[in-house]
């Protein structure tokens, strides 16, 4: 079978008239048999495939959705000036009332807490900071003692090394 013979190139040569008769058949003009459905559609409506014919026209689901566009525009624009607060004035309670007092006095509290917290977690970490360059200090000291006992100990064990030679050179 040529790639002319099939039924999709004769789709695309035919423009868009007579589309959905070609489509319903199969090879050589024999018509394709899909499996229905008991409430009878398709296996292709069932998986949510629309018919290739309402691609082609606008539905009733497009202008709907068209529609419901159209209603929530209200919402997408902004809101009229009569209804916004002028710059520089803010909700809430005024200054002279019970209620602003005792906020200000829970966040002057939770204020006073978070800097409390604040310096001491700063004072632990100075305080490691300190621990850690003393136990480096004294790391580096136990270092410069070990370094000298190695030198000490290659030393001794040289000094061992030439006596021994100068007794086997002795002893020949």
């Amino acid at each position: 079978m040529s790639i002319s013979d099939s039924p999709a190139s004769s789709i695309y040569s035919s423009g868009m008239s007579g589309q959905m008769s070609q489509m319903d058949t199969g090879l050589y003009g024999q018509p394709m048999a899909f499996p229905k459905t008991p409430d009878g559609r398709s296996m292709e409506q069932m998986m949510g495939f629309e018919p290739y014919s309402s691609c082609l026209t606008p539905s009733s689901t497009d202008r709907a959705a068209q529609q419901n566009q159209q209603d929530f525009s209200q919402f997408l624009l902004p809101p009229p000036a009569s209804t916004l607060r002028p710059m520089g004035q803010k909700r809430g309670p005024s200054k002279d009332s019970v209620e602003y007092r005792l906020r200000r006095e829970r966040n002057n509290i939770a204020v006073r807490k978070s800097r409390d917290k604040a310096r001491r977690r700063i004072q632990l970490t100075q305080q490691r900071a300190l621990q850690l360059q003393d136990e480096n200090h004294s790391l580096q000291l136990h270092i410069q003692r070990l370094s000298h006992e190695v030198e000490s100990l290659r030393h001794y064990l040289s000094q061992r090394h030439l006596q021994a030679k100068e007794q086997d050179t002795a002893g020949d």
